[in-house]
């Protein structure tokens, strides 16, 4: 009995670059896309690099995604305690915060209280210490936006004063700023 192998290595991102109308959306869905852009593979590399994509990813990182994109990561990110609990423990560091992780991090909350709204405040509802933890890195650029869009955003304004007046953190420091 012979058993056949596939012994082809050619990867699914290389056939995806061989159709000659493919988009940057199809090989993004593709799940070793990472993987192959630190193999440096060159077909896509060179792909990447296309006037066409290079704009596309610019417009991606610059954008609010549409309001109709599915919500899976969300989803699964704003009801999952586990992962919340591994976001917040970001807010654990000593300062000062690296400013590009504290940005990811901010933007990331920021957004999940901006479309999940209920789940993440109830979350956060329940961390006592978080506005303390957020003023006590307020030097960081990024905190400062998040203290803001805690502020401006969460609606309705009774969710807002819950979130805002756990612990008396926020009179604390403004007294204690006041001080100064």
């Amino acid at each position: 009995m012979f058993w056949k192998f596939d012994l082809n290595t050619t990867s699914h991102v290389d056939k995806l670059l061989e159709k000659e109308d493919v988009t940057l959306h199809e090989l993004m869905d593709e799940d070793d896309i990472l993987q192959e852009c630190k193999a440096q593979n060159r077909k896509l590399l060179d792909f990447l690099c296309k006037q066409q994509c290079m704009e596309e990813l610019v417009s991606l990182i610059t954008h609010d995604p549409p309001l109709d994109m599915e919500e899976k990561i969300n989803d699964k990110l704003g009801g999952d305690e586990t992962l919340l609990n591994i976001l917040y423990d970001f807010l654990d560091h000593e300062p000062p915060l690296n400013p590009l992780l504290a940005s990811f991090f901010s933007k990331t909350i920021g957004n999940l209280i901006a479309r999940k709204t209920e789940q993440v405040i109830t979350f956060l509802k329940k961390k006592d210490q978080f506005i303390s933890l957020v003023l006590k890195h307020i030097d960081t650029s990024a905190m400062m936006d998040l203290l803001l869009r805690l502020i401006s955003c969460v609606e309705p304004a009774a969710l807002r004063q819950e979130v805002l007046n756990v612990s008396g953190s926020i009179p604390s420091f403004l007294l204690g700023e006041a001080g100064k």
